[in-house]
């Protein structure tokens, strides 16, 4: 098992979570990189502009294409991946980085 950076925004960690919370995707310049995620690796989400850990997602599908809007309407994520979350967490309770505690 590996585990890899999932970076969202705000509003495409709500758009995440208002679409079922079960498929996260990227740019498709990030192909390369994706081609090398695996099902049983897990995506540890960060929030940009927040500077937050706000979940960790468990992949259980190889990459796939998909255009269909989740993130934005054009949606420029389109290099995809099934995800189970294992942790969730709304911004105002996700961890800080900058907290002197952790």
């Amino acid at each position: 098992m590996a585990f890899f950076l999932d970076l969202f925004t705000p509003e495409t960690w709500q758009g995440f979570r208002t679409h079922g919370a079960s498929v996260s995707g990227f740019r498709e310049r990030q192909l390369a990189t994706a081609n090398r995620i695996k099902p049983g690796d897990t995506f540890l989400c960060y929030l940009v502009r927040l500077s937050r850990w706000c979940g960790a997602l468990e992949i259980t599908s190889p990459t796939f294409m998909d255009a269909t809007p989740i993130f934005s309407d054009p949606d420029p994520f389109i290099v995809r991946f099934n995800v189970r979350p294992i942790v969730a967490l709304d911004p105002e309770y996700a961890i800080p980085i900058f907290d002197d505690r952790i």
